[in-house]
Protein backbone atom coordinates (compact mmCIF):
# COMPACT_ATOMS: atom_id res chain seq x y z
CA UNK A 1 0.00 0.00 0.00
CA UNK A 2 1.52 3.44 -1.33
CA UNK A 3 1.56 6.62 0.76
CA UNK A 4 -0.68 9.32 -1.17
CA UNK A 5 1.09 12.16 -3.76
CA UNK A 6 -0.25 14.99 -3.79
CA UNK A 7 0.60 17.38 -6.76
CA UNK A 8 3.10 20.36 -5.66
CA UNK A 9 1.09 23.69 -5.98
CA UNK A 10 3.53 25.42 -8.86
CA UNK A 11 3.50 28.87 -7.50
CA UNK A 12 4.70 28.16 -4.16
CA UNK A 13 8.20 27.73 -3.19
CA UNK A 14 8.36 24.63 -1.20
CA UNK A 15 11.44 23.16 1.24
CA UNK A 16 12.38 19.40 1.88
CA UNK A 17 11.08 18.30 5.31
CA UNK A 18 13.29 15.63 5.75
CA UNK A 19 10.65 13.07 7.23
CA UNK A 20 10.29 10.22 4.40
CA UNK A 21 6.82 10.01 3.10
CA UNK A 22 5.97 13.88 4.79
CA UNK A 23 6.27 16.10 1.80
CA UNK A 24 4.30 14.22 -0.31
CA UNK A 25 1.04 14.37 1.59
CA UNK A 26 1.56 17.94 2.33
CA UNK A 27 1.74 18.98 -1.47
CA UNK A 28 5.38 18.93 -2.56
CA UNK A 29 7.07 20.10 0.61
CA UNK A 30 7.08 22.78 2.98
CA UNK A 31 5.82 26.14 2.26
CA UNK A 32 8.86 28.57 2.16
CA UNK A 33 8.25 31.34 4.68
CA UNK A 34 5.23 30.08 6.53
CA UNK A 35 4.61 28.28 9.78
CA UNK A 36 4.00 24.88 10.25
CA UNK A 37 2.67 23.73 13.70
CA UNK A 38 2.51 20.06 15.21
CA UNK A 39 0.02 19.63 17.65
CA UNK A 40 -0.70 16.79 19.96
CA UNK A 41 -0.79 15.40 23.43
CA UNK A 42 2.74 14.52 25.18
CA UNK A 43 4.79 11.58 23.68
CA UNK A 44 3.42 11.45 19.97
CA UNK A 45 6.40 12.76 18.79
CA UNK A 46 6.00 16.34 17.84
CA UNK A 47 9.30 17.80 18.76
CA UNK A 48 11.13 14.84 16.62
CA UNK A 49 9.77 16.03 14.06
CA UNK A 50 10.43 19.55 14.49
CA UNK A 51 13.93 18.57 15.43
CA UNK A 52 14.30 15.97 12.04
CA UNK A 53 13.10 19.05 9.87
CA UNK A 54 15.83 21.09 10.94
CA UNK A 55 18.67 18.61 11.65
CA UNK A 56 18.39 17.09 8.21
CA UNK A 57 17.89 20.71 6.38
CA UNK A 58 20.91 21.84 8.29
CA UNK A 59 22.71 18.97 7.05
CA UNK A 60 21.99 20.04 3.35
CA UNK A 61 23.33 23.51 4.13
CA UNK A 62 20.26 25.10 5.38
CA UNK A 63 21.03 26.74 8.76
CA UNK A 64 18.98 26.40 11.74
CA UNK A 65 18.01 27.48 15.11
CA UNK A 66 15.97 25.19 17.51
CA UNK A 67 14.62 27.68 20.15
CA UNK A 68 13.74 25.27 22.89
CA UNK A 69 11.37 26.29 26.52
CA UNK A 70 11.11 22.23 27.22
CA UNK A 71 14.23 19.78 26.11
CA UNK A 72 16.97 22.73 25.49
CA UNK A 73 20.32 21.54 25.37
CA UNK A 74 19.02 17.78 26.63
CA UNK A 75 17.88 17.50 23.00
CA UNK A 76 21.56 16.92 21.45
CA UNK A 77 21.63 13.84 24.14
CA UNK A 78 18.14 12.65 23.08
CA UNK A 79 18.77 12.99 19.21
CA UNK A 80 22.29 10.47 19.71
CA UNK A 81 19.76 7.78 19.64
CA UNK A 82 18.47 8.24 15.89
CA UNK A 83 22.13 8.60 15.20
CA UNK A 84 21.82 12.36 14.67
CA UNK A 85 25.01 14.47 15.47
CA UNK A 86 23.49 18.06 16.56
CA UNK A 87 26.70 18.74 17.99
CA UNK A 88 28.57 18.51 14.94
CA UNK A 89 26.39 20.96 13.46
CA UNK A 90 26.66 23.26 16.26
CA UNK A 91 30.20 23.12 15.63
CA UNK A 92 30.28 23.88 11.90
CA UNK A 93 27.85 26.85 12.60
CA UNK A 94 24.92 25.11 10.77
CA UNK A 95 22.65 24.52 13.89
CA UNK A 96 22.00 26.23 16.76
CA UNK A 97 20.01 25.88 19.73
CA UNK A 98 18.44 28.77 21.93
CA UNK A 99 17.91 27.20 25.79
CA UNK A 100 14.97 29.68 27.46
CA UNK A 101 12.93 28.69 30.92
CA UNK A 102 9.40 29.26 30.72
CA UNK A 103 9.36 32.77 29.99
CA UNK A 104 7.09 35.58 31.34
CA UNK A 105 5.02 38.00 30.21
CA UNK A 106 7.60 41.05 31.56
CA UNK A 107 10.59 38.91 29.65
CA UNK A 108 8.65 37.29 26.53
CA UNK A 109 9.32 40.63 23.75
CA UNK A 110 12.84 40.66 24.72
CA UNK A 111 13.34 36.90 24.06
CA UNK A 112 11.59 37.41 20.88
CA UNK A 113 13.81 40.09 19.96
CA UNK A 114 16.81 37.76 20.83
CA UNK A 115 15.68 35.03 18.31
CA UNK A 116 15.57 37.75 16.09
CA UNK A 117 19.00 38.46 16.71
CA UNK A 118 20.20 35.20 16.29
CA UNK A 119 17.99 34.14 13.05
CA UNK A 120 20.10 37.35 11.38
CA UNK A 121 23.25 36.54 13.04
CA UNK A 122 23.23 32.82 11.91
CA UNK A 123 21.18 34.00 8.54
CA UNK A 124 19.05 31.28 9.17
CA UNK A 125 16.56 30.03 7.23
CA UNK A 126 14.65 27.45 9.60
CA UNK A 127 13.54 28.28 12.96
CA UNK A 128 11.73 25.61 15.36
CA UNK A 129 9.45 26.60 18.33
CA UNK A 130 9.07 24.20 20.96
CA UNK A 131 6.87 24.74 22.51
CA UNK A 132 4.90 27.85 20.72
CA UNK A 133 1.74 26.54 23.64
CA UNK A 134 4.93 27.50 26.38
CA UNK A 135 5.09 30.97 24.70
CA UNK A 136 1.88 31.67 24.13
CA UNK A 137 1.18 30.99 27.88
CA UNK A 138 2.99 34.33 28.99
CA UNK A 139 -0.10 36.56 27.59
CA UNK A 140 -2.87 36.70 29.82
CA UNK A 141 -5.35 37.23 26.83
CA UNK A 142 -5.79 36.16 23.69
CA UNK A 143 -5.98 39.09 22.12
CA UNK A 144 -2.31 39.27 23.11
CA UNK A 145 -1.47 36.23 22.24
CA UNK A 146 -2.21 36.58 18.80
CA UNK A 147 -0.17 40.21 18.77
CA UNK A 148 2.42 38.50 20.06
CA UNK A 149 2.59 36.21 16.88
CA UNK A 150 1.62 38.80 14.72
CA UNK A 151 5.02 40.34 16.44
CA UNK A 152 7.20 37.42 15.99
CA UNK A 153 5.81 37.14 12.50
CA UNK A 154 6.39 40.82 10.90
CA UNK A 155 9.94 41.09 12.63
CA UNK A 156 11.32 38.01 11.27
CA UNK A 157 12.65 37.72 7.74
CA UNK A 158 10.23 37.08 4.90
CA UNK A 159 12.33 33.81 3.88
CA UNK A 160 12.54 32.30 7.50
CA UNK A 161 10.48 29.34 7.74
CA UNK A 162 9.00 28.59 11.50
CA UNK A 163 8.39 25.12 12.69
CA UNK A 164 6.30 25.01 16.00
CA UNK A 165 5.20 22.97 18.53
CA UNK A 166 2.30 22.62 20.46
CA UNK A 167 0.44 21.06 23.53
CA UNK A 168 -2.83 19.15 23.27
CA UNK A 169 -3.75 19.03 27.07
CA UNK A 170 -5.21 15.33 27.93
CA UNK A 171 -9.13 16.18 28.03
CA UNK A 172 -9.34 18.75 25.90
CA UNK A 173 -10.04 18.82 22.30
CA UNK A 174 -8.30 22.56 22.26
CA UNK A 175 -4.48 23.48 21.09
CA UNK A 176 -3.08 24.99 22.74
CA UNK A 177 -5.05 28.12 24.19
CA UNK A 178 -6.55 28.61 20.93
CA UNK A 179 -4.36 30.91 19.19
CA UNK A 180 -2.14 28.19 18.13
CA UNK A 181 -4.03 26.51 15.42
CA UNK A 182 -5.56 30.20 13.65
CA UNK A 183 -1.94 32.05 13.09
CA UNK A 184 -0.62 28.58 11.69
CA UNK A 185 -0.21 28.25 8.01
CA UNK A 186 0.37 24.56 7.83
CA UNK A 187 -1.93 22.60 10.89
CA UNK A 188 -0.38 18.96 11.30
CA UNK A 189 -2.20 16.84 14.19
CA UNK A 190 -1.14 14.05 15.90
CA UNK A 191 -2.85 11.75 17.44
CA UNK A 192 -2.82 8.20 19.41
CA UNK A 193 -4.76 5.65 18.14
CA UNK A 194 -5.06 1.86 19.59
CA UNK A 195 -4.44 -1.16 17.38
CA UNK A 196 -4.20 -4.78 17.48
CA UNK A 197 -3.06 -4.33 21.44
CA UNK A 198 -0.43 -1.32 20.73
CA UNK A 199 -0.41 2.36 20.27
CA UNK A 200 0.02 3.97 17.18
CA UNK A 201 0.36 7.75 16.13
CA UNK A 202 -1.94 8.88 13.60
CA UNK A 203 -0.92 12.11 11.49
CA UNK A 204 -3.57 14.36 10.07
CA UNK A 205 -2.59 17.36 7.91
CA UNK A 206 -5.76 19.99 8.16
CA UNK A 207 -4.92 22.47 6.30
CA UNK A 208 -2.33 23.94 4.28
CA UNK A 209 -2.84 27.38 3.17
CA UNK A 210 -2.91 27.75 -0.65
CA UNK A 211 -2.25 24.15 -1.55
CA UNK A 212 -4.12 20.69 -2.14
CA UNK A 213 -2.99 18.17 1.03
CA UNK A 214 -3.76 14.97 1.65
CA UNK A 215 -7.01 14.44 3.57
CA UNK A 216 -6.05 10.97 4.56
CA UNK A 217 -5.22 9.64 8.10
CA UNK A 218 -1.61 8.51 7.62
CA UNK A 219 0.72 7.01 10.61
CA UNK A 220 3.81 8.37 12.20
CA UNK A 221 6.63 5.53 12.18
CA UNK A 222 9.17 5.77 14.52
CA UNK A 223 12.52 4.23 13.28
CA UNK A 224 16.05 3.67 14.08
CA UNK A 225 17.04 6.46 11.89
CA UNK A 226 13.94 8.89 13.10
CA UNK A 227 10.38 8.85 11.78
CA UNK A 228 8.75 8.57 8.69
CA UNK A 229 4.89 9.42 7.35
CA UNK A 230 3.47 5.88 5.99
CA UNK A 231 -0.15 4.92 4.65
CA UNK A 232 -2.38 3.17 7.79
CA UNK A 233 -2.06 -0.42 8.68
CA UNK A 234 -4.90 -2.60 7.39
CA UNK A 235 -7.90 -3.29 9.32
Amino acid sequence: MSIEVIKMTEHLERIPSGIPGFDQILGGGIIKGSLLLLAGVSGTGKTVCATQIAYKNALEGKRSIIVSFDEGKNLIKYMRGFGWDLQKLIDEGKLKILDYVAPTEKIIYDILNDIIVEIKSLNAEIVVIDSLTSMILTAPELSKARSLMDFLRKIKPENVTLIATANIFHGSKRIGVGVEEVVADTLVLLKRSFYKSEFIIKLYVLKVRGSRHSRKAHQLIFTPNGVEVSPLPLP
